[in-house]
């Protein structure tokens, strides 16, 4: 169960009959509305690029008629060009505070529907990654305001990294460059999860990080009903099976990408037992993968990797898959 990761520029088809882009984060388009999460964002990606010899675009969109975060003091009697000159003066003076010698921000601003706009900017400017952050809202609170981050998530046309508040490295005048120790792949063995796999390898190769392949043999609510008994009889050759698929396609990896890898199964719900992984492990980021599926499908089907986005404490890559 080796799979052949990328070498060299264009698509490339592993053992699995999986093809995929060769990675490559060049161009990142982070996302800015001004908050104090979202700039831990925007430093966040200053962070990743400066590693990967990328450039940065910072982007803030204006969904009229709305009020500017932190800009109260502004007379809300402004029209609509005076918003679009007060959000373009905050957004250069942002881009010269987070800018470094060697990697100046360039601005861009766009209105209309946040998340509609952030997908729309990506894919003119053929971004290779879209930085945001995430608010990590649960229950009551993200049903009345939403999530930005999960509907770029489930729409954009690149990759999508979120950023929790209290991830990325704080700014300062000489930042430390950002170390990723372990990565985290959860992995159910389908050819859409492995897809996450060249990304991780990249990362990896780029930052010296290990990688810790992560399956969840899930437990659904009804096996209870079976006894414990007849649960275990169930569940233990599931795990082993489990462990001794993952530790095979680890073997692989090792061989072919000399990244440093490791395997671990768990039993549970997908999106819990992967952000309680994370943390157990140490993860410094998760790399998954998602259909992005939207309308009923997506309501029917749900979506680990938007639990993820939501609850995990470190920053999450996602990865969707493009339809051809």
């Amino acid at each position: 169960m080796k799979t052949k990761l990328p070498n060299q520029a264009g698509r490339v088809r592993g053992d699995s009959g999986l093809e995929s882009m060769r990675p490559k984060f060049q161009a990142v388009l982070a996302t800015t509305d001004f908050s104090e999460e979202s700039q831990s964002g925007v430093r966040y990606a200053v962070a990743v690029a400066q590693q990967l010899g990328a450039t940065v675009a910072l982007l803030h969109v204006i969904e009229l008629p709305s009020r500017l975060a932190e800009m109260e003091v502004v007379p809300l009697a402004c029209d609509d060009s005076e918003w679009t000159a007060l959000a373009g003066l905050q957004l250069k003076k942002l881009a010269a505070r987070e800018s470094k010698k060697e990697l100046l921000l360039t601005t861009r601003l766009r209105t209309g529907k946040p998340f509609h706009e952030i997908c729309a900017a990506a894919a003119e400017s053929a971004a290779d990654l879209i930085v945001i952050a995430t608010h990590g809202y649960t229950g009551a609170q993200r049903v009345l305001l939403g999530s930005t981050a999960e509907c770029v998530v489930r729409h954009a046309p690149c990759p999508v990294l979120t950023v929790r508040h209290s991830t990325p490295p704080a700014r300062t005048n000489n930042p430390p460059r950002l170390k990723l120790g372990r990565i985290l792949v959860p992995l159910d063995f389908s050819d859409l999860s492995k897809a996450a796999l060249p990304w991780a390898a990249y990362l990896a190769a780029q930052f010296d990080a290990a990688i810790v392949l992560f399956h969840v043999v899930e437990k659904f609510p009804i096996d209870h009903l079976l006894g414990r008994e007849l649960l275990n009889h169930t569940m233990v050759p599931q795990m082993k099976q489990a462990e001794a698929d993952l530790e095979e396609l680890a073997t692989g990896l090792r061989k072919s990408t000399g990244v440093n890898l490791s395997a671990v199964v768990r039993e549970g719900k997908p999106f819990e037992e992967i952000c309680r992984a994370a943390e157990t492990v140490g993860a410094d980021l998760i790399v998954l993968t998602t259909h992005g599926y939207t309308g009923l499908k997506h309501v029917w089907l749900g979506s680990t990797a938007e639990r993820v986005v939501r609850h995990a404490l470190c920053p999450v890559l996602v990865v969707r898959e493009l339809k051809a």
